[in-house]
């Protein structure tokens, strides 16, 4: 003890705040750390179902079937409803895009874009294209039969967000 100021020099009351501190900085990041692997592997996941959906999606409309659910109109709304039932997504996250550039003919190619509105938004982190996943497919027209009414759809793309990427 130091009889001057009255304090101790080599206890252990020295460091009495420090762990603290450290817990504070380290922490910090840590949370951060821990709440970036959550938010984009739940990204991530809707990415892969956004693959598996269009994949699904565009593999029935060129065999010509439809979920029961879809089959109230034969237009291509219907192939936009069997993307959006597939994709299991609240319908004001989920926009569609559906054409056959070529012609719907045996051969040709049918195009099936979606844009859907990511869960995993916390706004912790940025995500790519604002939280938006995009999945796109070309899959060649198998069964001509069922010729969809009109030229094609697509839903009006939300702010920020153009269909551009799909061509």
């Amino acid at each position: 003890m130091d009889r001057r100021r009255g304090t101790r020099r080599d206890g252990p009351g020295e460091e009495r705040g420090a762990a603290a501190v450290e817990f504070a900085l380290v922490g910090t990041l840590l949370v951060v750390l821990v709440f970036g692997i959550l938010q984009y592997g739940l990204y991530f996941n809707d990415s892969l179902n956004a693959h598996q959906g269009v994949r699904e999606t565009a593999r029935m409309a060129v065999v010509g079937k439809t979920p029961s659910a879809c089959r109230t109109t034969t237009d291509w709304s219907t192939i936009a409803c069997t993307a959006e039932t597939l994709l299991g997504t609240a319908p004001a996250d989920t926009y569609v895009n559906v054409s056959a550039p070529d012609g719907w003919t045996r051969g040709n190619a049918l195009q099936v874009c979606v844009l859907v509105r990511s869960r995993s938004d916390f706004g912790m982190l940025p995500l790519p294209n604002d939280g938006y996943v995009r999945a796109s497919l070309r899959m060649s027209i198998e069964d001509d039969s069922a010729k969809p009414a009109g030229s094609g759809t697509a839903d009006t793309a939300p702010t920020g967000q153009s269909w551009s990427w799909c061509d």
